[in-house]
């Protein structure tokens, strides 16, 4: 759960999302665009055709750890080590992002109002990442020669803006990630009941019996 909210206001997100109709138009339209894909054998991989279940839940851990992982060699000033877990998380989107379309489109129409806000919710995280691995890059290390007082401040500032950027987007991934959960667990997008062979045959005469038998 976010740092600040309560099962009370996690409720109320959730019940928003799920209520949000206006999304019904877009959602249709993308799920035509994104079907064409997910109707490829291409799609049928990204869906986890291969494995028997889908790609999305184990794809999505390599940016989230990454990200996260970031966070720690933050703290512990290691800003290049936190440079390249970031550039590896965002080396890890595309085929993320693309099998959890694949995965949206095999979802029923509340299901799709929350995948989308969960997909613009990881996507700004994901844009916020990308900005501050751009400005890692671009920040002015410590070249030869003495360093001047403006440009060290010059520095820091840069430094501390793309950790800015990188612990905002770690927030907006947090969240997308919990109504990615609510729509695996809570609302059951792609999951199948289990086959249990052999199983008893459902007797509703049975099932009326006190003691389970005629």
């Amino acid at each position: 759960m976010p740092v600040g909210m309560t099962d009370s206001q996690m409720e109320i997100l959730y019940s928003r999302t799920e209520s949000a109709t206006w999304l019904d138009g877009p959602a249709e339209v993308l799920r035509k665009r994104v079907g064409r894909l997910a109707d490829s054998p291409i799609g049928a991989v990204l869906h986890g055709a291969p494995v028997g279940h889908p790609l999305h839940p184990a794809l999505v851990t390599v940016p989230i750890g990454a990200w996260t992982a970031a966070g720690v060699f933050d703290a512990l000033r290691q800003p290049e080590a936190a440079r390249r877990l970031i550039g590896l998380g965002l080396l890890a989107t595309p085929p993320t992002v693309l099998a959890g379309w694949v995965d949206w489109v095999h979802t029923d129409t509340v299901q799709r109002r929350v995948g989308l806000i969960h997909a613009a919710v990881n996507g700004a995280g994901a844009a916020l990442m990308a900005l501050s691995y751009l400005r890692r890059r671009r920040s002015p290390g410590p070249g030869p020669g003495a360093v001047t007082r403006s440009a060290a401040g010059a520095a820091t500032r840069s430094a501390a803006g793309a950790v800015t950027l990188s612990v905002a987007g770690t927030v907006l991934i947090g969240l997308g990630g919990m109504l990615g959960g609510h729509l695996a667990y809570s609302l059951g997008a792609n999951v199948r009941p289990p086959e249990v062979p052999n199983a008893p045959v459902y007797d509703p005469v049975l099932a009326d019996s006190p003691d389970g038998t005629a």
